[in-house]
């Protein structure tokens, strides 16, 4: 597959088109950013996810003009705006450090921006109490950043940054400082403002979950490329390459055989000598007898009679992870197998040693490009 991936969406608030960017030059040069090409929709929540040095920073902050494109198009609300400074733009964001004012209240830090826009005093205070009510602050808004908690921190930085009302707001790893528990309320509390206001929300991360949960639409990064674009349940299930699907989520990479194609889908034999059907990428259609790659997500299979299943293994460990256990599991032609296994009351893990029979879930097998 070509890894510059075209977005056929219909044209909304951000279009970018065949953005570059370049830091330094010659031998030294480094490509951030390669042919980008993305069309996010007015009001969609829309992320951008891959691990560190992918390039998903460098695109927001050229979103936010923090940063200008080295060649390439970039429009918000259908106007041209590379080129232009942060300032010149319909955009807020906020970073993954808060930068609130220490010696403002928290009222006073969420109107700052519209005072340096010389909003009258009256307009300024009405849209901070209408900001700390999206914000559910109402009772905390004479206190100081000391005095709050990181979650209430956070909430403080986006009624600051939605404030102003801009057309987009850009989020850069926001949620990176939270521990577990307030990380995922926030996750919940992002997407209900977004909903609410109805701006569009373009969200950088690295965590897939907060990518899976929150998004309408999500772009996986690497090497400053676009690699796919879909809503969360594409790209999980649908993975184009070896590179997502690891990326997003667990799975399982199997080697194994073509017994025969037909149309979009290849009959392959499985350890143990049985049959499964998996889908095909487009257009690929690989020759009889040779090896792919074929991927299965850990809870498409399920636990039955060793004699009973599409493939037998043995147990090699179990790991407890409070909802499931995850069974780590050798196939029978040695290949690895992880399993999650949903858990109930009075379950107990298979002991190691244990042979079982797998079964796997119709359509859960897919071959990869690479």
């Amino acid at each position: 597959m070509d890894a510059r991936v075209q977005d056929t969406t219909v044209k909304g608030e951000i279009d970018i088109t065949g953005v570059n960017k370049v830091f330094g030059q010659g031998a030294a040069a480094f490509h951030a950013l390669t042919d980008i090409d993305l069309s996010i929709a007015t009001g969609e929540f829309f992320t951008l996810l891959g691990p560190s040095g992918c390039g998903k920073t460098t695109l927001l902050r050229v979103i936010a003009g923090f940063e200008q494109p080295s060649s390439g198009s970039l429009r918000i609300n259908g106007a041209e705006v590379a080129g232009l400074g942060p300032n010149r733009r319909p955009v807020n964001t906020v970073f993954q450090s808060y930068a609130l004012f220490p010696h403002m209240t928290v009222a006073q830090n969420i109107g700052f921006g519209l005072k340096m826009l010389g909003k009258p005093r009256r307009e300024i205070e009405a849209t901070a109490a209408e900001m700390l009510r999206l914000v559910r602050m109402e009772a905390l808004a004479e206190r100081r950043p000391a005095e709050l908690s990181g979650g209430q921190q956070q909430r403080v930085a986006l009624a600051r940054a939605l404030a102003p009302r801009p057309r987009v707001l850009l989020l850069d790893e926001p949620l990176s400082a939270l521990d577990l528990k307030l990380r995922k309320e926030m996750q919940s509390e992002l997407k209900r403002l977004q909903t609410e206001t109805g701006i569009t929300f373009v969200f950088v991360t690295h965590d897939q979950e907060e990518a899976l949960t929150m998004s309408d639409r999500v772009a996986v990064m690497s090497a400053g490329r676009i690699l796919q674009m879909g809503r969360p349940t594409e790209i999980y299930n649908a993975p184009v390459n070896r590179f997502v699907a690891d990326f997003i989520g667990e799975t399982n990479f199997l080697v194994l055989p073509v017994a025969q194609t037909e149309g979009d889908a290849a009959h392959l034999t499985l350890p143990g000598g049985k049959r499964a059907q998996a889908l095909l990428p487009d257009g690929m259609l690989p020759v009889t007898g040779a090896d792919v790659t074929a991927v299965i997500r850990p809870e498409q299979a399920t636990i039955v009679e060793p004699d009973a299943g599409d493939m037998t293994a043995t147990v090699d460990s179990a790991v407890f992870f409070g909802t499931d256990t995850h069974l780590h599991l050798t196939l029978s032609d040695g290949q690895p197998f992880v399993l999650r296994r949903q858990n109930r009351p009075g379950q107990q893990p298979p002991e190691p040693g244990t042979a079982l029979g797998l079964s796997l879930a119709p359509g859960a097998l897919r071959v990869l490009e690479d």
